[in-house]
Order: structure tokens, then C-alpha cells, then sequence
């Protein structure tokens, strides 16, 4: 008889926005590889029910008993394959995504799974990838058949087509060049935008800086003759001026024979924040994708080692940004964070490779600058605000800094950034507030 396990833990951090656990089909011989593989979801919080089926006919009574949203299936079987049970279940008429779990079977065998059609190829020795493959295949699964259903109610009167568009769960706007002709409630609720405010905001300013870049790439490859369709993974700032990812369609329609851009997406910011718990810590700033005040008192506590050991000092550089408060006051609070984005990446630019920089609190940046003297952090920090200057030279935006050497200014980095703090407010009293660290 085939074998079947529920897990329902209470925190489900791969499938909160889940309503129901996902039903999973195992296709392997083992019972107890079988219950590795289900551990290893129920470890990551997967909320699933599972069959397991070990020989054909136990695998088509399942199929042909229940619809699975993806299946599991061991490379090899005895007496037949994974890949024979992609075809049967795919003769059957059944439709969701297969992940093939396999030992080292080489690259030929590995790319004739994806050709195929499997979603995912998980080694048998990495089943903590399995829970993110499984995820990743039903999420996938989901958001192309609602894309489906949205580029089909185009088709459908403009009236049903906002009837309908407004009960999904994706979000969908139509624009045209920057503009947005229009925004069901979804893309309202995730953005914070009203319909009336996307229809007036220019699409460059919900889209965060550091996503412009491939959204420009995309637009010229449809320029050029690219790709009709593209999908790709971008930040938007919503109008409280918070980060979120989406999972994005940008499509081509036409709207009274004018050319028009569908974009269909959804709301993948939970699964980027636990992929990136789960590889690097979460030890990165959401807003700026600076490192967090965490991971500079790490990396400080190595470069002292590392300056005792050689006898060379290193630097803390500390920049406050000004002016946020009064930003925020005549361009709402999406003005501050486009600010803190901009601000955090020409600290990026300027620095050298190096160097470590961190958003340290909601106005200010720390930097740890390996083997770098007074003199030269001066003239780091001048070049920074001398930067930001020319960019936000018609706004209330400055920068003022401040700076400490190690060993020389303390023993710890509580003592370094409380000189470069003082340094500071004596700079921000000068008349020419900006360069704080003066010759």
C-alpha cells in the first residue's frame, strides 16, 4: 500500500500565503528516503499532505484518485524511471510540475529531465534545497495559470475585463510608455497607491532605482525585436515608501490600437526575505541592500584581529544623511527611501572593493575601511559628499561625516563610531555643514 504522511507545523515559513497545504505526490521505492524527503519540508515549514507511490500501479491509481500540485519523483526506479512517470502522468491528461531527485547521473541525463519539461533537479546528498524546489514549481505553476486568466480577460469586454481582473490575486496593470491606464485592487493594495494616484504616478517612481536598470535592459530588447513576453524578479517602493518584490510578466496588448505594456505580477517578497535569511543571515538592509549593523560589528571584529596581527590600522567612517525629515514633508515618504537608495549607492560606487559599508540606523551609514589612514578616509568621505552634493543639489539632502582610527581612537567599535559621532555634531555646528572631516 502506498505510504502517506501530513505535516502542519505551526509556522509556515516557506507557505503562509498559502490557504491550503499543498498535496505532493513522492514517486519513490524507499519508505525511508521517503520520510528524509518529508522531513526535510516539514524542517523549512512547508504546509503539505503527501502520497507516496513505489511501483507503476500504485503510482496510476494515485494519479487517477487525486490532483497533486507537484510531484516528487526518484530518477531511478526499480524496474522503471522517474521519467516514465512523467509520461504516463503526462498521458493521463495531468498537469503539474515534476522535480527529479537523482545521485551524480551526469550533465547529458540531468539536461534531458529539464528538456523534458521537470521543473527542478535536486541531488539526493542537498535535500535542503528540495523545500525551495517545491515552492518555487507550485508557485510557478499558480502564477503562470493566472497570468493565463488575466491575458484572457483582456480579450473579454473592457468592463468584464475590470469586473474580473479586480478578483485575482496577481496584480495587473496596463500601461502605456510610463503611464498607467489602469490598476485592479491587487496592484492598489500592494503598491498603497489608490487607482487615481498609480494613474498620476510616473511608473519610473514605484519602481525601485536598483531595479531601473533591467527594466531599461527589457525595454530595449523589445525595441530591438526581443522576446513579445518577458518575466523577471524586480523591487518596487510602495507609497509608505517600503520594499517589496514581485515576481513580474510584462506582455505586449493594444488599446485602441495603440501599443500597450500588460504586467502581471505577484507578491514574492516572503520568499526572498527567507532565501535570503537562509543564505546570508539576514544580515542585509531590505531598503538599501547595504549590510546591517549586525554584520559591521562582525566584520570590524575581524579587521581588529587582523590589525593586531600586522600593526595596520584601519578606519570607521560614519555619514549621517540630512535633510530626510524635510524630504519626506514635501515629497511623501517614497522621497526619503529613494534618497536612502540613491545615497547607498554612490557609497557603493566610490568605495573600493574592500571596503564594508552598512546602513547603521534609519539616517546613517557606517564603513569599514581596511589599512586606510586619516588622510585617506578624508578623502574618501569628500569625494562621498561632494557626490551627493551634485545629486541632490536641489533638495534639502546633505551629508555630514565623521571619522576614528583603529587603535588609535579606542579598542572597540562603540568607541570608534562614538569618536566619529562627536566629530560629527562639531562639523554639523560649521557654517559650511557637509564636509565634516576637514584637512
Amino acid at each position: 500500500m502506498p505510504s502517506q504522511v501530513t505535516m502542519l507545523p505551526e509556522k509556515m515559513a516557506l507557505s503562509e500565503k498559502s490557504k491550503t497545504p499543498f498535496r505532493l505526490l513522492f514517486v519513490l521505492n524507499s519508505e525511508e528516503y521517503f520520510d528524509l524527503c518529508t522531513r526535510a519540508l516539514e524542517k523549512a515549514g512547508l504546509d503539505f499532505s503527501a502520497d507516496r507511490a513505489a511501483t507503476p500501479t500504485e503510482f496510476e491509481r494515485l494519479v487517477a484518485e487525486s490532483t497533486y500540485d507537484a510531484v516528487v519523483a526518484d530518477y531511478s526506479l526499480d524496474g522503471w524511471s522517474g521519467l516514465d512517470a512523467y509520461d504516463a502522468f503526462h498521458f493521463k491528461g495531468k498537469d503539474a510540475p515534476f522535480i527529479f531527485l537523482a545521485g551524480p547521473i551526469g550533465e547529458e541525463k540531468a539536461a534531458e529531465c529539464i528538456k523534458r519539461g521537470a521543473a527542478d533537479f535536486v541531488l539526493k546528498t542537498n535535500l535542503v534545497a528540495l523545500p525551495w524546489a517545491v515552492r518555487r514549481a507550485v508557485e510557478d505553476r499558480q502564477i503562470h495559470e493566472q497570468r493565463k486568466n488575466a491575458e484572457g480577460l483582456l480579450r473579454d469586454s473592457e468592463r468584464k475585463f475590470h469586473v474580473l481582473a479586480d478578483s485575482i490575486a496577481s496584480a495587473v496593470l496596463v500601461y502605456q510608455g510610463t503611464e498607467c491606464r489602469y490598476a485592479n485592487l491587487t496592484a492598489q493594495m500592494l503598491t498603497g497607491y489608490s487607482e487615481k494616484e498609480l494613474y498620476a504616478l510616473n511608473s519610473w517612481d514605484l519602481i525601485h532605482p536598483d531595479s531601473h536598470p533591467l527594466v531599461i535592459e527589457q525595454g530595449l530588447a523589445k525595441l530591438e525585436g526581443g522576446k513579445s513576453e518577458s518575466r523577471n524578479e524586480i523591487r518596487i517602493l510602495t507609497k509608505k515608501g517600503q520594499v517589496r518584490w514581485l515576481d513580474v510578466t510584462m506582455g505586449k496588448i493594444s488599446i485602441e490600437g495603440q501599443p500597450a505594456g500588460l504586467v502581471t505580477a505577484t507578491d514574492i517578497t516572503d520568499r526572498k526575505l527567507a532565501e535570503s535569511s537562509t543564505q546570508m543571515g539576514g544580515l542585509r538592509d531590505p531598503l538599501t541592500g547595504l549590510l546591517s549593523s549586525a554584520q559591521l560589528a562582525s566584520a570590524f571584529l575581524s579587521e581588529s584581529k587582523r590589525s593586531q596581527r600586522t600593526g595596520r590600522s584601519f578606519s570607521v567612517l560614519l555619514l549621517k544623511l540630512e535633510g530626510l525629515k524635510e524630504l519626506n514633508n514635501q515629497g511623501g515618504g517614497m522621497a526619503g527611501s529613494r534618497a536612502l537608495c540613491k545615497v547607498s549607492s554612490t557609497i557603493g560606487a566610490v568605495c573600493r572593493t574592500a571596503d564594508i559599508a552598512a546602513r547603521f540606523t534609519d539616517d546613517e551609514f557606517a564603513l569599514v575601511l581596511p589599512e586606510t589612514t586619516l588622510a585617506g578616509v578624508r578623502k574618501l568621505a569628500g569625494r562621498i559628499i561632494e557626490k551627493v552634493k551634485s545629486e541632490f543639489s536641489e533638495s534639502p539632502i546633505h551629508l555630514t561625516a565623521g571619522a576614528a582610527v583603529f587603535p588609535q581612537d579606542g579598542p572597540s567599535l562603540e568607541h570608534l563610531l562614538g569618536s566619529a559621532r562627536k566629530e560629527m555634531t562639531r562639523a554639523g555646528n560649521r557654517t559650511d555643514r557637509g564636509l565634516a572631516i576637514s584637512a
